[in-house]
């Protein structure tokens, strides 16, 4: 019995922090979910360079771990429609929640009825990010950014990370910056 009790208390920040994504009706009943994010979500705005649209983003920080999953897809969907210049700012912050709540991120990202799609759009912007805030060899920052990432991965998550950024990689070769 003590045996199971240690067991659930080490991997039950795991699993909160990778909380897979319920269907979006659920977080849109939800009250303590954003005006912003439900408004977004519904259509009602285009994601652009904004106070609102960063809003959003930021809210991939809630404590909240049962809501979390649906701002990280928001952000997410945002990357699909986002043209270069707010590429670049949203590159900016996937790389940083990547670095610092990749479990999060990858729990998001690699659970069951989320577009693999949204994983490149996740490595093409950390790459963009990369490329422009760099100020020595681009690939000694990708692998800095790697590096800062895995200090904060789970072993399960490792496998994971290790594909997005393997797709970050592949996106600064193409760019001509792998170097």
């Amino acid at each position: 019995m003590k045996g199971i009790i240690i067991a659930l208390c080490c991997i039950w920040p795991a699993i909160l922090q990778a909380q897979e994504l319920k269907e979006t009706v659920y977080y849109m009943g939800l009250p303590h979910v954003s005006q912003a994010a439900k408004d977004y979500h519904a259509g009602k705005f285009q994601a652009g360079d904004n106070d609102i649209t960063y809003s959003i983003a930021d809210s991939m920080d809630t404590e909240n771990a049962d809501v979390r999953p649906f701002y990280i897809y928001l952000v997410s969907k945002m990357l699909v429609t986002a043209d270069k210049s707010f590429m670049q700012k949203m590159g900016t912050i996937c790389r940083h929640y990547m670095q610092n709540e990749p479990n999060a991120a990858l729990g998001l990202l690699f659970s069951k009825g989320v577009k693999p799609d949204y994983r490149m759009l996740w490595a093409r912007a950390i790459a963009e990010d990369i490329k422009l805030g760099c100020d020595g060899i681009v690939m000694h920052c990708m692998r800095t950014s790697r590096s800062l990432a895995l200090e904060r991965c789970t072993e399960r998550n490792k496998d994971r990370l290790e594909i997005i950024y393997n797709m970050v990689r592949s996106n600064l070769k193409v760019a001509g910056q792998g170097r």
